[in-house]
């Protein structure tokens, strides 16, 4: 570098010694020149040999990890967020750029404008990438972006999506694809699995549209009532809270299954970034009465040797009561469309019923499940007992074999053990070790 620059200081004494008003003439126009196009600014694409050099350079490095074998000290979260445009729904990029901090994130749209919202992206100094895809499906959408984003190592690692609210109103075919995304898709590819539920809703698509309509035809556009104003600006504060630094309090885990440490991982990493530098991690654990001061132990002997940094273990020994009977009316009221009763009808009746309705929910699919049914009703009582106040909830979320569980009967489980809280992550690790031991 100094050896460039002081060749180049003795061409530019060369010029003055061979012709010194040549020289001058010579630079005048040089800053000339710099000094219009710096001022009129032309939206052109000069080339430039420093982006070819960059260009193989990334080649390289992407190359050279290749032959690298994955290594847990090594994992980093890469997330795809299905955000539809991204500025649709920024709680949900916000919370994955928290993960990443600026890297490794890939964001998809099953859709176009690409080159709109990449520049989007750049304008809110994102660091992430902008895929889209055209497909019939969102869940054939999703398996194409799973399957081809990434070049060899830099490949996403976990799904990350929003919480489908309005699966109560929704056809059978989307309620279908969603949860076949969630919880059998992302494994079969081995992905993580994060989904993201806030009260308000994260989807202000129609606010930015309305917006847009307003801006352009104000004499057309209807005036909104005072209630669906009020509405309005609370879900856009809602959908921008992880833009703001957080206030005291709580990252409240709830680790309820060994899914390779992503549970603890993901809030870890909140923890580290100056958003959320002044929250603490609170842990909560099943455990077995008699023992709690014991599984305490063993819980804070684990954390201290993955290092993880935590306020507080609460052991819950009570996790496997029944629910009261609130509780359960408010499950039974929520599955009530979508259950064929076919128990209280005659034999060839209820055969019919199954036949016409085999996405509905059966007796003997909520009997079979009455455990499992009742313990995520349970988990939502303890959550609104122990961390209503928090400021966001980590939750492992719950799975079954593929094909025994009803999609209805399995969106109500993850609705149900959701409900009337803060923020709240459903997490689910692929059964990789994302955590070790050893520094």
């Amino acid at each position: 570098m100094w050896l460039s620059l002081f060749g180049a200081v003795l061409c530019c004494g060369v010029m003055f010694v061979i012709n010194w008003w040549a020289a001058l003439l010579t630079y005048a126009i040089e800053i000339f020149l710099y000094v219009y196009v710096t001022v009129k600014k032309p939206n052109v694409n000069w080339g430039s040999s420093t982006q070819a050099v960059t260009f193989v350079s990334a080649v390289n490095n992407a190359l050279s990890l290749t032959g690298v074998e994955d290594h847990v000290k090594n994992f980093r979260p890469q997330c795809m967020v299905l955000t539809g445009a991204p500025k649709n729904r920024p709680a949900l990029l916000d919370l994955a750029h928290c993960f990443t901090k600026n890297y490794g994130l890939c964001l998809t749209y099953v859709n176009a404008e690409m080159e709109k919202n990449q520049m989007w992206l750049n304008k809110k100094k994102r660091k992430a990438f902008y895929a889209a895809v055209a497909c019939d499906s969102f869940r054939q959408g999703t398996e194409n972006l799973m399957q081809a984003s990434g070049l060899g190592r830099l490949k996403p690692n976990i799904l990350m999506m929003g919480f489908k609210k309005d699966w109560r109103t929704a056809d059978t075919a989307g309620v279908q694809m969603y949860v076949l995304c969630v919880f059998s898709d992302a494994f079969d590819f081995e992905y993580g699995t994060v989904v993201l539920r806030m009260n308000q809703g994260l989807d202000i698509s129609h606010i930015i549209k309305a917006k847009g309509k307003y801006t352009h035809t104000p004499s057309v556009t209807t005036p909104q009532s005072p209630q669906v104003v009020v509405v309005n600006e609370r879900l856009v504060s809602t959908s921008t809270q992880f833009q703001r630094k957080q206030g005291k309090g709580t990252i409240d885990v709830w680790w309820m299954f060994d899914d390779g440490g992503l549970t603890l991982l993901l809030p870890y990493i909140l923890t580290t970034r100056k958003k959320f530098k002044d929250c603490k991690m609170r842990i909560f654990i099943a455990g077995q009465p008699g023992r709690v001061e014991q599984d305490r132990h063993e819980m804070k002997s684990l954390l201290e040797k993955f290092r993880i940094k935590y306020a507080d273990i609460h052991v819950i020994d009570d996790i496997t009561q029944n629910p009261n009977s609130n509780s359960w009316k408010m499950f039974e009221d929520m599955i009530e469309p979508f259950r064929l009763h076919e128990g209280s009808k005659s034999t060839t009746l209820a055969e019919a019923l199954r036949k016409d309705n085999p996405w509905k929910i059966s007796d003997a699919e909520l009997d079979t499940f009455e455990e499992k049914t009742n313990l995520q009703v349970r988990l939502n009582e303890l959550l609104q007992e122990n961390s209503r106040a928090a400021n966001l909830i980590i939750v492992s979320m719950p799975i079954a074999r593929l094909g025994s569980v009803s999609d209805h009967l399995y969106i109500a489980w993850l609705d149900i053990l959701t409900k009337n809280l803060p923020p709240t992550m459903l997490i689910r690790g692929n059964h990789k070790s994302v955590l070790t031991f050893y520094s």
